[in-house]
């Protein structure tokens, strides 16, 4: 596979985190399976937890406890975590952005210095001069990637898809010199990391001229791919009409919009139309059971706890959480569980996510289908297909 491919299947939910399901089981029965990510989802610098309201997003949900990791004690909790084995860690945030964090830095150094492959998912809104240099390392691990969500392709519509109050502001101008300021200093050291951007399709943006300009904009400033998608259902909420598309409006805006993007993908700047909930048929279901990603890709949230999945990662979810990082290390509570009863630990975790409303994002659903359809834990669990 080109690196090319293997970038657009990264980015069409086919990445491959499970090589080989029997030693996965023989791992996770062991206590020595390690995950294949861990994503860390640094505190906000300021009270609130997030600088935008953007409609769709599932943490408008989220609970605000005050509960907070020292920067100190972050960046022990990403050394263990490095020390461990995890090969690759993301920035990212439930109800926060990783670039709001005043800590970000320090904890993206560490990764560096570990030669950890790194990916942020961000809305780029900042971006400061350290942050740039340590973007410039040589160092820096293959596969490395930001992934920015900007879902417009002008200001007026940047500040009505994401609930700015201010109409006037330029955020979507920002956000575009910011990609531009990356990927000047991804060129001028020559590291291998990859540069994206991702536009949810719904009834705010869906006007050919402005994915015609989001295109233009981002491939200029120097992404070497684009993705268009559509918005999923949050939980505990019902967002305004329009806002997460119904099956009829996807079918619609795919065949007003499908062969417009495609058209406009490149060798050099990938331009992808990726519609994972009808190619899985996962379309507004919550949950796939049982849960395997706690193993693969659990994640430290804003509150430093340590949780399940991204989507699982406020104190609302405390019921699914591993337990507390500011009182215990991050493999202590990685391994805390019932290898000798796991039918139960998956039996009790099920109930738990049905209890508080958890639900699976796309990549979650399909990483847990290929478990379950592999058969690996059947003896274990009974068929489950």
């Amino acid at each position: 596979m080109s690196e090319t491919d293997d970038l657009i299947s990264r980015y069409q939910y086919g990445a491959n985190y499970v090589t080989d399901y029997d030693e996965f089981r023989r791992r996770v029965l062991d206590k020595t399976v390690i995950p294949h990510q861990v994503e860390i989802q640094p505190a906000s610098r300021s009270n609130e937890i997030c600088w935008l309201k953007c409609p769709w997003c599932y943490g408008l949900s989220a609970k605000d406890t005050g509960e907070r990791l020292s920067p100190e004690r972050a960046i022990e909790v990403m050394k263990q975590i490095a020390a461990g084995g995890v090969r690759k860690v993301i920035f990212a945030g439930y109800a926060t952005d990783p670039l709001n964090c005043r800590y970000l830095e320090d904890l993206l150094a560490v990764a560096i210095d570990n030669r950890q492959v790194f990916g942020f998912n961000t809305k780029a809104i900042k971006t400061s001069d350290r942050l740039l240099e340590l973007l410039s390392t040589p160092s820096i691990a293959a596969k490395s990637y930001l992934s920015i969500s900007v879902d417009a392709g002008s200001s007026a519509v940047y500040n009505m898809s994401h609930a700015v109050e201010n109409l006037k502001a330029r955020i979507y101008e920002r956000v575009r010199d910011n990609v531009s300021r990356v990927a000047q200093a991804r060129a001028r050291a020559g590291v291998p990391f990859d540069i994206s951007a991702t536009y949810l399709i719904n009834s705010t943006n869906n006007a050919p001229d402005e994915v015609l300009s989001f295109i233009r904009d981002f491939r200029g400033a120097g992404c070497n791919l684009l993705r268009f998608t559509f918005p999923q259902l949050p939980r505990d909420f019902v967002p305004t009409e329009g806002v997460i598309p119904s099956h009829t409006e996807v079918k619609r805006y795919t065949v007003k919009l499908r062969e417009l993007i495609e058209s406009q993908s490149t060798d050099a700047c990938p331009v992808l139309f990726v519609d994972a909930d009808s190619e899985h048929d996962l379309f507004r279901k919550p949950r796939t059971v049982p849960c395997f990603a706690r193993f693969i890709y659990p994640t430290v949230g804003f509150d430093g706890w340590l949780y399940h999945f991204s989507q699982s990662s406020s104190p609302n979810f405390r019921a699914l959480a591993l337990g507390n990082l500011a009182e215990h290390d991050f493999w202590e509570l990685f391994y805390n569980y019932d290898a000798e009863n796991l039918d139960d630990y998956f039996e009790r975790c099920s109930s738990n996510m049905a209890s508080t409303g958890c639900r699976c994002d796309r990549k979650e659903h399909v990483v847990n289908l290929s478990v379950r359809r592999s058969g690996a834990f059947e003896h274990l669990l009974g068929p489950t297909v």
